[in-house]
C-alpha cells in the first residue's frame, strides 16, 4: 500500500512536468544573430524608423513605401513590448519564494507531530512509517509527498496520538499547505518554463526584426553614400549611447 502510494504520486508529478519539459526541448534553441542587447536594438531600430520617416521620399525611389515604414514600426513595438529577463526573473523569485514559505511552514507544523510519534513509538516501528528521515535536507517533492504521508498516517494513528496532543485540526492543516505547496512548486515550473519560452521568443523577434533593419540600412546607405554623409550615417548600425 505504501509502495502504491508513493507510484500514484510520483507518477502524478511527472504527468504534471514531462508536457512542459517537452514543450521546451521540442523548440530549437536560435542563436541570436545581432550584436548588441535587446534595449540597443530596440533603440537603434526605432532610430533607424525616425531617418526613413524623414527621408520616405527618398525610399520611395526604392520601392520602400510607407506601409514598409508602418510594418517596420510593428515589429518594433512588437518587440519592445516583450517581458525582458528581469521581469521574469522577478515572477520566479516570487514563486520560489511562496514555495519556499510553505515548506518553511509545513515542516513547522510536522516537527511537533514528529515528536508525539517519537514519544508514542519510542522512535521504532510505526514512528518510522511516517517517513521523517532526513525530512530538514528533503527537496520540494519529498517535503510534499512528507506532508502528504504525515497528513494520512496521522489520521491513521490519532488514537495512539492523541494522548501526546495530535488533532485533526493539525493533520487538516499539514494537508492543506501539502494542496498548497504542491500548486506552489507547478507555478515555480511554470516561472521557469515561461521564462525559458520568453528568451526563445525574444530572440526569434530579436532576429526577425535585425535582419529587417539590416536591409533598411543597407537601402538608406546606398541612399546617401555619395550625396549627404550625415544623412549615411544615421543609417550605419552601430550601438549609440543614450542622449
Amino acid at each position: 500500500m505504501k509502495i502504491g502510494f508513493k507510484i500514484e504520486i510520483n507518477i502524478l508529478f511527472l504527468n504534471n512536468i514531462l508536457p512542459k519539459i517537452n514543450k521546451i526541448m521540442s523548440k530549437d534553441n536560435e542563436m541570436r544573430i545581432y550584436p548588441m542587447s535587446d534595449s540597443e536594438v530596440g533603440k537603434l531600430a526605432s532610430g533607424i524608423a525616425g531617418s526613413m520617416k524623414r527621408d520616405l521620399p527618398d525610399f520611395a525611389l526604392r520601392n520602400i513605401t510607407e506601409a514598409d515604414l508602418n510594418n517596420f514600426e510593428v515589429m518594433i513595438d512588437d518587440f519592445n513590448d516583450l517581458p525582458i529577463d528581469e521581469e521574469l526573473i522577478g515572477e520566479l523569485s516570487d514563486a520560489t519564494e511562496k514555495k519556499n514559505q510553505l515548506i518553511t511552514n509545513i515542516k513547522v507544523l510536522v516537527r511537533p507531530i514528529r515528536n508525539m510519534a517519537f514519544l508514542a513509538y519510542k522512535g521504532k516501528g510505526k514512528y518510522r512509517s511516517f517517513g521523517f528521515k532526513d525530512m530538514d535536507s528533503m527537496n520540494d517533492f519529498e517535503t510534499f509527498r512528507l506532508a502528504t504521508r504525515v497528513a494520512r498516517v496521522g489520521k491513521k494513528h490519532l488514537t495512539d496520538l492523541t494522548i501526546h496532543g495530535l488533532t485533526e485540526g493539525q493533520l487538516a492543516a499539514i494537508k492543506t499547505l501539502s494542496n498548497l505547496l504542491f500548486s506552489q512548486i507547478e507555478a515555480c515550473e511554470d516561472a521557469v518554463e515561461n521564462r525559458e519560452l520568453e528568451a526563445e521568443n525574444r530572440v526569434q523577434k530579436g532576429n526577425m526584426l535585425w535582419n529587417r533593419m539590416v536591409e533598411l540600412a543597407s537601402i538608406g546607405k546606398s541612399l546617401f553614400e555619395d550625396t549627404n554623409p550625415a544623412k549615411y550615417n544615421d543609417y550605419v548600425l552601430i550601438s549609440r549611447p543614450a542622449k
